[in-house]
């Protein structure tokens, strides 16, 4: 207990209170302001997204893994599905690591280094009987690999399937 006996002491413990209350204070207002700055989209990685990365997602991923269908119970088609990531055998497993590429399955899977994960994965001719290789182009996993480095953004919207006629 401190016991208030001048004008001195009272100010010490006035002091203290009011600098906590104030350092409580300026932590509250400053820090969802910094947690917003470092979720803020990269811009170029936004545009990189639109102009390249949708049209890839829509062409090859989301016909198993979007809203209608998700192998491995994986989504592509929002940033929170990429994130949250796949279930193998029950466990988790970690798609993208927005920012490093060499961390990312999804990385590893778009350029075949793995054959168990092939993504898009090779598919069986029905006329010819041959496995025929889907692998993205070169410059393609080069677009997919540097959007990975900007942080994996997404657009405003969901990526909806290409309609395959």
């Amino acid at each position: 207990m401190v016991r208030l006996t001048n004008g001195k002491s009272r100010w010490m413990v006035l002091s203290a209170a009011g600098l906590a209350a104030t350092a409580f204070s300026l932590a509250a207002v400053t820090a969802p302001t910094q947690v917003r700055a470092a979720d803020a989209p990269n811009p170029e990685g936004v545009k990189l997204f639109e102009a390249k990365i949708r049209p890839i997602l829509a062409e090859n991923c989301i016909g198993c893994h979007g809203p209608d269908k998700q192998k491995g119970k994986l989504r592509l088609d929002t940033r929170e599905g990429l994130i949250k990531g796949g279930l193998e055998d029950e466990k988790q497993i970690v798609v993208v690591v927005p920012g490093d590429p060499a961390k990312s399955m999804i990385i590893e899977a778009i350029n075949y280094k793995n054959e168990d994960t092939q993504m898009p994965p090779p598919k069986k001719n029905k006329e010819t009987g041959k496995t025929e290789d889907k692998k993205l182009t070169d410059e393609q996993i080069k677009d997919m690999t540097e959007w990975v480095k900007l942080g994996a953004p997404y657009g405003e919207k969901p990526v909806e399937a290409t309609k395959k006629e």
